[in-house]
């Protein structure tokens, strides 16, 4: 198995490629990596980074690596430097049609965008979903995807709706994750060929950096691995809370994000 990771690189704490790759390997997928950009520290719960861009690169770099032959099963892409990047990932996904795409939005968390992320990038962001198989939105990447507003806790019916109108520009398989059910639930939502799977788990009150790349990374490799798609949505999201439970149990401090060696114990465990 072969995939290519499209992705920032953050030099010093663990989130994106430096999640994405160990934890893939693990998983038994020989991963080629292209970064869209290269931060000194991923930029949740630092005060200070240092971020290049590097748009004039990624597509030289896919280039390159498919001038070697490569072949690729899935293709996994995360958060994109400048709305530029856009159109090159677009042209790479069309050109690896015979491959699971994956898509992670990466745009917008806790409420608002990401910093140098506006309307313009959203707009285009929504083009690019016709390209992927399966995008992992977060809540609030789903709701400004679907342009409804966000609720402080989901009924089922207000699931529904959020699905059918995501429906309407996304690919016809995808998870809306971290979503509140109520005080003390939150659940990842899974939608495929028009049928939603509601995937509840305890609200821990924290969140680690990375674990939305780890919940998309480890869906990238079970799908690889042949399980369903409801079931590698489950072993990802139960790996993800277990690693958050242990992050908060260990008192790791949160900007160092999400703990290497427990999760790649506990996927390797769900794959034995």
């Amino acid at each position: 198995m072969n995939a290519l990771a499209i992705h920032d690189l953050s030099c010093y704490s663990k989130s994106s490629l430096t999640v994405v790759l160990p934890v893939l390997e693990a998983m038994g997928v020989e991963t080629a990596v292209i970064p869209t950009a290269v931060l000194s520290t991923q930029t949740d719960g630092f005060e200070d980074n240092h971020i290049r861009d590097l748009s004039m690169d990624v597509l030289a770099h896919y280039e390159m690596i498919k001038g070697h032959g490569a072949v690729f099963d899935a293709v996994y892409s995360g958060y994109l430097a400048s709305k530029e990047q856009i159109p090159i990932l677009a042209g790479i996904l069309s050109a690896e049609g015979g491959a699971l795409r994956i898509l992670d939005p990466a745009f917008a968390d806790a409420g608002v965008l990401y910093g140098g992320k506006d309307d313009a990038f959203v707009s285009m962001m929504k083009g690019l979903l016709k390209k992927a198989d399966i995008i992992t939105p977060n809540l609030t990447e789903a709701s400004f995807l679907s342009s409804l507003r966000i609720n402080k806790g989901y009924t089922n019916s207000d699931i529904s709706d959020l699905c059918a109108k995501l429906a309407e520009i996304a690919p016809r398989r995808f998870v809306i994750t971290s979503v509140p059910l109520s005080l003390n639930m939150l659940a990842n939502v899974a939608f495929c060929d028009g049928e939603v799977r509601v995937f509840p788990y305890e609200d821990l009150m924290i969140s680690y950096p990375g674990c939305g790349d780890l919940f998309a990374t480890m869906l990238t490799g079970f799908l690889l691995n042949g399980f369903s798609f409801f079931s590698a949505v489950k072993e990802s999201g139960d790996i993800c809370f277990e690693e958050i439970r242990d992050c908060r149990g260990s008192g790791r401090p949160r900007p160092m994000g999400i703990r290497l060696d427990r999760a790649i114990s506990l996927v390797s465990r769900r794959l034995l």
